[in-house]
């Protein structure tokens, strides 16, 4: 009779302590923050106290995961700690499973974009202006390759930045040689930063490149928008003025300048610079925009002046 009032006791005991443990660590906590980081130098109690209230009892609740779980200590970084147990907060912390975020490099943006979206990330800007790259373009604008990067918190932009310049450059180095352009690849980006800019959708993309290399083969002005834009950064209002048109102290003004601005005017996407570098041979010399995603393309001014006036644009 005694012994089965023990082992009665015991197991009395024993669930007594299992339950409340295994509520303890299914229990999800009410934490106002998403995220929590573990800095260098906090001890485990500091960690845990963050999400959970450190009393006895928890303390010990506690050791015996840890025991069990095999863990010895957390990992330094960010975790994303919403809707998760208590286990399984300790469980990512143990394995380093920190919060891992994305950083897109858009094609079309500017080094004005670019600057402003490190900034607003999580990011360290060590690299403001991309001054930190070795180039070995002649500018810095338009040398990023464009994709999408992730990168945890507090990382080095610069380490971003340098992977797509990267292989930005060795996507150039990798063209092969195309004895039909008389573009150096130096001017290739320039080009097709200009055809991103200005074309539609990626099909008639070649056919912009042609009018520009035809453009340029006659010494005729390039006369593209994008570039009175860009020398305008980064204070452009939204308006183009006939004063922007007609300055010349703007060197991106492809209105009064002939040839190539100095550097191009945005990033590229892969599809603008096989444009530039396969342009479609023709004897367009303008287009127009025909709609939203469209052009036409005419051989002649008189053509041209028609389009505009069809279209109603010269109201």
């Amino acid at each position: 009779m005694y012994f089965i009032k023990l082992i009665l006791f015991l197991a009395l005991l024993s669930l007594s302590i299992i339950a409340p443990y295994f509520a303890y660590i299914s229990y999800i906590p009410s934490y106002d923050e998403k995220y929590i980081e573990i800095t260098p130098g906090e001890s485990i109690n500091q960690v845990v106290s963050k999400f959970s209230s450190h009393s006895k009892i928890n303390k010990i609740f506690i050791k015996v995961l840890f025991l069990s779980e095999d863990i010895s200590s957390f990992k330094v970084g960010e975790y994303s700690i919403k809707n998760k147990t208590i286990k399984e907060i300790i469980s990512i912390m143990s394995k380093g499973d920190t919060v891992t975020y994305k950083f897109k490099i858009q094609e079309g943006s500017t080094i004005y974009d670019l600057e402003k979206q490190i900034n607003s990330s999580n990011l360290i800007n060590d690299c403001s202006y991309l001054k930190c790259l070795e180039s070995t373009f002649p500018y810095t604008e338009g040398i990023l390759y464009p994709d999408t990067y992730f990168y945890k918190k507090n990382m080095k932009a610069s380490e971003i930045l340098n992977k797509s310049y990267q292989r930005m450059n060795e996507f150039i180095q990798s063209l092969p040689r195309n004895n039909n352009s008389s573009l150096s690849k130096n001017e290739l980006l320039i080009l097709a930063s200009i055809i991103e800019k200005e074309a539609g959708n990626d099909d008639e993309k070649n056919e912009i490149a042609g009018v520009f290399l035809n453009r340029i083969s006659i010494n005729m002005k390039l006369q593209a928008d994008p570039t009175i834009i860009y020398g305008l950064l980064p204070n452009f209002d939204g308006d183009i003025k006939k004063s922007d048109i007609l300055s010349t102290q703007n060197k991106y003004n492809t209105y009064m300048i002939k040839g190539l601005p100095p550097s191009p005017i945005a990033i590229s996407s892969r599809s603008s610079i096989l444009a530039a570098f396969n342009a479609t041979p023709s004897d367009y010399l303008f287009f127009v925009a025909d709609s939203k995603n469209s052009h036409y393309f005419s051989k002649t001014y008189e053509e041209h002046l028609n389009k505009i006036k069809e279209l109603g644009l010269d109201r």
